[in-house]
């Protein structure tokens, strides 16, 4: 039988046969569509989906496996591991707020009854019932060669005075200034950095030496955030008591020395000075920034016989918590300090950490953009900042506002943070400022 669109098959077998084959071939082409749309999502969410665990692992392994094994990539990944570690780490909780990224501490014991006589040898019982803080590490980073001294100090305090005393081990003891005021870091000695308010702003830095002698200061703000402006005060005295005591000879290369040793107590009114603190000594629990380094040299015996510094030598930095770089004045990178009563409370808790982390990332952020870009910017999604920062789980959204002073044509910046409990703190420009 023939029609308008050609001939039909009457044959009802033969029509069977071909319906049959037809829907088998329709089939199998839906179910081989079916399979290739799944591998595409599949392909897809794992491209643009990672699951925070896998995203996090994936960072932290990124090319690290494929180095090759030099003294080069060790230092890279362990600095990086340090550095970074914790960066992209999801904080579902705010119970894992509050140690994110946490650095070294210290808790400093009230004195109660107890006293200090200064001789620098920290053998009273004052001393001997607390515990010495970490040995020292390179300032840049713990990847670095351990210090080949050992250096760690303990701090106690009174109602009126903060002791901190301090043990170097030293088989070269040598200084030539015992005059105050002088370049101490240029020679050997240890530093001391203490911010007293939290505002990271008209901190103090002391410095002494084998000899005794020391160095006082009061800092404006950091040096990094100077641009070569002058942004200390020498005129600033800091009050202290001091005593240095030591075994060995010092500037003698005939002998081998072993360690000096100081106590220093320094009052808090005098620390206090250009602070915002309402009251000069610390309260139950309070947590000061503090940094504390040692600069090291490289030193040769000259033709006199005399020690002299290797003017081809290493200048080495040790310090307390690392800074990872050789900088010792970036507050954001210092050790907390917490002020203690009773010996029997030895948890070190400070519940204003995240917000200051928060904080602290936003203006590095910041910082890391002016200088590729030339200007600051409102929008976070262009910095590089923690994601946990965007989650809310420990702190709100950080609000960034910059204004222009028109007096000096530049820019100034502000970022507000503020814990879910509605405590707020700010940075202006270089100037970290938190309201209790």
């Amino acid at each position: 039988m023939t029609g308008p669109f050609g001939y039909f098959i009457v044959d009802v077998k033969t029509r069977k046969t071909i319906a049959i084959c037809t829907v088998i071939i329709l089939a199998a082409f839906a179910l081989g569509i079916a399979i290739g749309y799944a591998a595409a999502s599949g392909q897809t969410s794992k491209s643009n989906h990672y699951p925070k665990k896998a995203f996090s692992g994936a960072v932290r392994r990124a090319c690290i496996d494929s180095m090759p094994r030099t003294n080069t990539t060790r230092l890279y990944k362990q600095r990086y591991f340090e550095t970074n570690n914790g960066k992209y780490r999801c904080l579902t909780s705010s119970n894992a707020c509050w140690d994110n990224g946490l650095p070294r501490n210290y808790i400093a014991y009230h004195l109660n009854e107890n006293m200090i006589i200064m001789d620098g040898k920290l053998d009273e019982k004052a001393w001997t019932e607390v515990p010495w803080s970490e040995t020292f590490v390179d300032l840049r980073s713990k990847a670095y060669a351990h210090p080949y001294y050992v250096t760690k100090f303990k701090m106690r305090w009174s109602n009126d005075r903060l002791y901190i005393g301090a043990f170097l081990q030293d088989k070269d003891l040598w200084a030539t200034f015992t005059s105050h005021d002088s370049k101490i870091w240029t020679e050997n000695g240890f530093d001391i950095l203490l911010d007293v308010d939290g505002s990271m702003f008209n901190y103090k830095q002391i410095e002494i030496n084998v000899r005794g002698a020391m160095m006082d200061l009061l800092m404006y703000k950091s040096y990094w955030d100077a641009e070569g402006k002058k942004v200390h005060n020498m005129r600033w005295d800091s009050g202290a008591k001091r005593a240095v005591y030591y075994e060995g000879t010092i500037n003698s290369p005939l002998d081998k020395d072993k360690y000096w040793s100081f106590e220093l107590s320094l009052p808090f009114r005098k620390l206090a000075e250009n602070s915002r603190r309402s009251q000069p000594h610390p309260t139950e629990n309070e947590v000061w920034f503090a940094e504390f380094a040692r600069p090291q040299q490289n030193l040769l015996i000259n033709e006199k016989g005399q020690y002299e510094k290797d003017p081809n030598g290493t200048e080495f930095w040790w310090a307390w918590q690392p800074c990872y770089t050789l900088h010792g004045h970036l507050q954001d990178r210092w050790g907390l300090v917490q002020f203690k009563k009773s010996r029997t409370d030895k948890i070190f808790r400070f519940e204003r950490w995240h917000i200051y982390k928060a904080l602290f990332e936003m203006l590095n952020a910041m910082k890391q953009y002016k200088a590729i870009n030339g200007f600051y910017t409102d929008e976070i999604e262009e910095l590089d900042v923690p994601p946990y920062l965007l989650t809310r789980t420990c702190v709100d959204i950080p609000k960034i506002d910059i204004s222009k002073n028109k007096a000096d044509a530049n820019f100034n910046i502000t970022i507000k943070s503020m814990l879910l409990t509605n405590t707020a703190a700010f940075i202006r420009s270089d100037r970290y400022v938190s309201f209790l």
